[in-house]
Order: C-alpha cells, then structure tokens, then sequence
C-alpha cells in the first residue's frame, strides 16, 4: 500500500478549500450574504454623485441610537399606528413614532434573524420574531413581554404578517411553517428542495386573501393557503444556468409586492414577474436580476440591478421605462414608491437619495448612518423611517 503525506502547506491549502465550500452551503448560519459582500472582497471605485441642482426640500424630524445593529442583515422594521418596533443583534425594542423616545427594550440569549412582522388585520397587539436557534418569538407590542415561543425546524429567515390567527414563517432548511398566531401552535409544514449554494437569506411571505405567498431558494414562487399549508399554485422564476457556481444561485431574497390582485417577485439570475395571484398564471415574465425584489404601484415597479442600478419598469408589461446609473457600485437598497412622482433609496455608503420616479432623477439627497443600509427604508403616510447598519434610527418627512 502506497501512502501520501501531504506537507503543512498543502493541508492549510485544503482546509481552506473545505473551509470555503462549507460557507458557501445554504446551511450556514452566520449573518449576511454567503457568498457576497464578505470583508476580504476587493473594494470598487466609486464614481463621484453628481450635484442636485434645487433639491426639493426635505425634513430630518429625529434620529436616535437604538443600540440595535443591524449589519449585514436583512431585519425589517415594523411599524403600527404610533409605534416603531426595531431588531438587531440579541435586542428588540419599541420607538414612538413621533418623537423617536424609546418606550421598550428587551435582550434576547439568541440571535435575532427574521421579523419583525405583525398583524394585517389590526386586532392584535403583538409582534412576531424568528431567531438563529429556529425560534418564532411572539411579544406583547405594547411592553416587550413574551407571548409564546415556537420551536421550529431550523433557524429562521423572514415571518409574514399575521390575519385570521395564521402566520408563516420561512426557515434555512427550505420550509415555511404556518403557526397559529395566538398560541404559536404548527398547524402545517411544507417544504422545497434547497440547492447546494444560495445566499442567506429570504423574501418576506406576503398575504393575498386567504393565502401566503413565498419566495424559496430554487428559484419558485408558490402560494399556500394560510390556514391549512394546502397548495393553491407554483411560478417557476428561474433554474440554475451558467458557467460558474455564483451564476446559478437564484434565491428568491428580495422583496415581494402584492398590488389589488397582482403579485411582483424577481429572483436572482432568472426573471422579474406580474403574476395574477388567484390563478398564480404569469401575465409577463421578463430576464432581469435582482437581490432586492420589486417595489410597485399601479403606474410604476422599480428595483436595482446586481450592479446598483436603479430601473423602472412598467407594471404591466414590465418592459423598461428608465435606467438610472448615478448609484453604481454603491450597493443601494430597494427603491421604495412615496407617491406618483417621488421614490427613497438608501445605500451602503449612507447616502439617503430622493428621486423623481417620472424622469429617473435624483432630487435631494442627505447623509444617515455612515456605516450604511442593508434593508431598505419604511413609509407610514408622509414620514420616512430608515435603520442602519450600526442601529442609527432616523425620521424623515417631506
């Protein structure tokens, strides 16, 4: 028999090797993107934004420190009639929407990686998290109290709202599970065949009438109905194409918009979709790429390339409108919609930009935490709530 010894080098080679593969397996529980956006990348050269002429005016009402980081991860804030609920870390905590005063905090022994999601309907004062130990986590919105605690399969990766006494939550190993929002009790699991490589992370399931709709790791986007997890249609968005492992990752991560009767989703190296939600059918399929999903309204669907570009696409065809390259590189958020004429982005740089949705312009501009934006800003009537990177909570209005 013929043995091999591998020298010191060689055996750090291979370690490395393997140390490599494994981060890049859909597993993996540490925060942020497995396989983009990691420190060692090499940093791009950013062009210079180009000056506004007569911005129009904007108001910065407050901005706290909640002491809640976010990093690299992609927690969204929620938002009731006068509160502003945040998470990051091991802490959520409870703002007053008008004056940015903290009402609770509560710390956590696990880390906080889905949510924070509430009632659609309106009749329920509670808020629900998902954590890395595979717990959803129910509080008492008004005090931070914990409500129930639900033991799921994996670690958590986005919950969706809550209606009727449902809420689904989505889960690494490729599941969604729908609890009963008032005990926390599993009434169903369904689940998708996860791909070797994905990033980290989920779409947030949507509601459209009695169903959940949910974005999965290969490339799918299927409806269930909430009560019972029985299957009502599937869209398939992508499948895995390319020469190179990061070019057939298609997650579906990004954002998913339900207009009236009308679901938008986009995955990565695949297509952007308006599918008719009843019947799940396509009424157009286009090939565009995306980590942030689409945000729309009845005039306009926008969304950022994976190079920082910003698009405007229409909603009923979703043919291009714009292309807009004054973020390029800058890793910006999802454009969020104001109103018919006015869109917010955010980027990692922590610039805050405002732009004219008709023309593809950027019209005013300012700066919020420096350590940047990984989730994009929230819109509750006229007044604009970002978080940031390093838990900087700021208010604006117009």
């Amino acid at each position: 028999m013929t043995t091999m010894m591998l020298s010191r080098t060689a055996l750090i080679t291979v370690f490395a090797s393997l140390t490599l593969l494994l981060s890049a397996c859909s597993q993996q529980t540490s925060l942020g993107s497995q396989l983009l956006g990691n420190k060692t990348s090499r940093a791009i050269a950013l062009e210079p934004l180009k000056k506004i002429k007569n911005p129009i005016p904007t108001q910065k009402n407050w901005q706290v420190n909640t002491g809640s980081a976010m990093g690299e991860s992609k927690i969204h804030p929620f938002i009731n009639d006068q509160t502003l609920f945040i998470a990051g870390a091991r802490s959520v905590s409870a703002w007053n929407k008008n004056k940015g005063q903290l009402i609770w905090k509560r710390t956590f022994r696990e880390t906080i990686t889905a949510g924070i999601n509430g009632d659609l309907d309106k009749n329920s004062d509670q808020i629900v998290i998902g954590s890395n130990k595979g717990n959803a986590i129910a509080l008492d919105a008004k005090t931070g109290k914990i409500l129930w605690v639900e033991r799921l399969s994996s670690e958590v990766l986005s919950v969706s709202p809550s209606k009727k006494g449902f809420i689904a939550l989505r889960t690494v190993d490729g599941k969604i599970h729908g609890l009963s929002s008032q005990s926390g009790e599993i009434i169903w699991q369904r689940s998708q065949k996860t791909p070797a490589l994905s990033h980290f992370g989920a779409s947030i399931p949507v509601i459209l009438a009695d169903n959940v709709i949910s974005g999965f790791d290969n490339g799918k986007l299927v409806a269930y109905e909430l009560s019972t997890g029985k299957p009502q249609w599937e869209v398939t968005l992508a499948v895995p194409k390319g020469l190179t492992e990061l070019d057939k990752i298609i997650d579906i991560d990004g954002k998913i918009t339900v207009l009236d009767n009308a679901v938008f989703a986009s995955s990565l190296n695949g297509n952007a979709t308006g599918v008719q939600g009843k019947t799940g059918n396509p009424v157009w399929l286009r090939a565009f790429s995306t980590p942030s999903g689409l945000s729309a309204s009845t005039k306009t669907i926008l969304t950022r390339d994976n190079q920082g570009n910003i698009w405007k696409l229409d909603p009923q065809t979703g043919s291009p409108v714009w292309k807009m390259d004054d973020l390029k590189q800058r890793q910006p958020t999802l454009p969020i919609i104001i109103n018919a004429e006015l869109a917010i982005v955010a980027d990692k740089q922590g610039g805050i930009h405002w732009i004219n949705t008709k023309v593809g312009k950027i019209v005013a501009r300012k700066t919020g935490d420096k350590s940047g934006y990984s989730v994009p800003p929230i819109i509750n009537n006229n007044e604009i709530f970002f978080i940031g990177k390093r838990g900087l909570l700021t208010k604006f209005s117009l």
